[in-house]
């Protein structure tokens, strides 16, 4: 919690003081490095493609536990946001912290503030802002990947930006969540192919679903990936 404080009001003074691209990730790194270095964790991270020169892009990653987000945020070089719950705009600090960054909120319980979300999501990714994109839309606690939601891929064909997938291998063998403990070890993270969602049609998306999670599934299985 103090980290969070710590690293939230940091990032949030500084940004209104001296505006400058790219200071999100350096407060994001800081904030998962304090976490992660006392617990003896560090991060392992495989890249495929120049991550800069496929800018903006919509990452999609399995969601295994709570170390994700600050793993995602020490893994990946590049500036990007994330997409995150509505509710969280009344949290204290994270809230502001979410407004200044280049994160989108997403209206998921009304469709039709949903949908309108969306498309204000959209405009901000073809303004130069990647963002990160959960799609299984909860935690599995394991190695197991769920049913891919449709809305990282609308996202990405209404923005008309490339899909990464990002693999999170072994974030659950670290953390319990459940039990709350931590052990120390490397945390694997790698980004595969990316691809394009063909157009915005529903099969289309589904299909885009289907094949990121094809691709985090079988880099899950790959020794040593």
């Amino acid at each position: 919690m103090f980290t969070t404080v710590y690293c939230g009001f940091g990032f949030i003074v500084s940004e209104r003081l001296w505006p400058q691209t790219g200071r999100f990730r350096k407060w994001g790194n800081r904030w998962a490095r304090l976490l992660f270095v006392p617990a003896g964790i560090r991060v392992d991270t495989s890249i495929v493609e120049d991550l800069d020169a496929l800018a903006p892009c919509v990452f999609v990653a399995n969601h295994q536990n709570a170390l994700d987000i600050p793993g995602m945020l020490a893994a990946l070089p590049v500036e990007f946001g994330f997409v995150a719950k509505a509710s969280l705009a009344n949290v204290p600090v994270l809230g502001r912290a979410i407004d200044t960054s280049p994160s989108v909120y997403v209206e998921r319980r009304d469709p039709r503030r949903s949908l309108e979300s969306m498309r204000t999501a959209a405009v901000h990714i073809r303004n130069g802002s990647s963002v990160l994109v959960f799609p299984e839309g909860e935690r599995s606690y394991s190695d197991n990947v769920g049913p891919f939601k449709k809305s990282a891929f609308t996202l990405a064909a209404a923005a008309d930006v490339p899909v990464v997938p990002v693999t999170i291998h072994n974030a659950y063998t670290l953390f319990s969540e459940r039990k709350k403990l931590c052990s120390s070890g490397t945390l694997r993270v790698s980004t595969n192919k990316s691809f394009r969602v063909a157009s915005t049609t529903r099969q289309d998306i589904l299909t885009a679903a289907s094949k990121a999670r094809d691709i985090i599934t079988s880099s899950l299985s790959t020794p040593n990936q």
